[in-house]
């Protein structure tokens, strides 16, 4: 198996981050090998692995200071095609997702929100 990873900063904090990556449903709809599979969710080390035939994956999310966080995902498949790219394009929408849901959120609870 070959092994990939990508790493990307986030503006949002780590806790926030992670319990949005945990939810069922949030990842299996970005990340390949993930939709027939039960992930693994470890809260305090803000960790979700997951295996399904020849693909396994981990997802880490750690503090990057104040409302900052850094997300890592590695994944190792012996599948072909250009995966280090799929991989940067999955994390990208999955972050994109988690952040544009607090923004929503945030919006909601202030009604000085425009």
């Amino acid at each position: 198996m070959t092994s990939y990873e990508h790493r990307a900063p986030v503006e949002m904090d780590a806790r926030e981050l992670f319990e949005f990556l945990a939810r069922p449903g949030s990842l299996p709809q970005h990340l390949p090998g993930l939709s027939g599979s039960t992930p693994g969710i470890d809260h305090d080390r803000r960790r979700v692995t997951w295996a399904e035939g020849r693909y396994r994956g981990e997802l880490t999310v750690v503090e990057d200071g104040a409302g900052r966080s850094r997300v890592t995902l590695a994944v190792e498949t012996d599948e072909p095609g250009d995966v280090q790219r799929e991989l940067e394009e999955a994390l990208a929408a999955v972050v994109h997702r988690a952040t544009a849901e607090a923004d929503v959120d945030a919006a909601a609870k202030d009604d000085t929100w425009y």
